[in-house]
């Protein structure tokens, strides 16, 4: 089995006025990460400080990374082949960004199957107070040194699929 864990960080939460500046992701292998994806993205527009706040991610960081188009392509050869995505919250948030981006950017791209963590430890572990990846990972002991950046929550949504897997 072989599929990419990927999350995403961005200037806000409209998909059609807001931009992804980070995107982090590892590609996984019979339960072995074999390759691994992070990039800064120059959105075009501003990060406000609100979002700075939040990510840590400035304009002055994103200023001489690639704009989003050579990023996504990147990303699209990187996810080529694999049979599924995994992303916490994806369905809502991530994937529908990662969409947007492919759209605006005229990449083409093969329909992609996208396994969402929340929604299997919704099913796999009902009456949680609260689904959040920072709730879950301490659920399950999973450490996220950097939370809201992309690679640090993939990695932490890596161990999350894993864990429930076994469930």
């Amino acid at each position: 089995m072989e599929y990419v864990v990927f999350d995403i960080e961005t200037t806000g939460l409209d998909t059609d006025n807001d931009r992804i500046i980070e995107l982090g992701a590892v590609r996984v292998k019979d339960g072995t990460v074999t390759g691994v994806f992070e990039k800064l993205i120059n959105p075009g527009i501003y990060i406000s400080d609100e979002i700075t706040n939040i990510n840590g991610i400035s304009n002055e960081m994103v200023v001489d990374a690639d704009y989003p188009g050579v990023v996504l392509s990147d990303f699209n050869r990187f996810i080529d082949g694999v049979e599924f995505l995994v992303g916490h919250n994806a369905y809502r948030f991530d994937y529908p960004f990662i969409q947007s981006e492919f759209k605006r950017n005229f990449i083409k791209h093969d329909k992609l199957y996208i396994k969402d963590t929340v929604f299997i430890a919704r099913k796999k572990i009902p009456r949680l107070r609260s689904y959040s990846l920072k709730n879950l990972a301490i659920h399950f002991g999973i450490e996220n040194k950097t939370a809201h950046r992309a690679l640090s929550d993939v990695y932490a949504t890596f161990e999350l699929f894993e864990k429930l897997s076994e469930i």
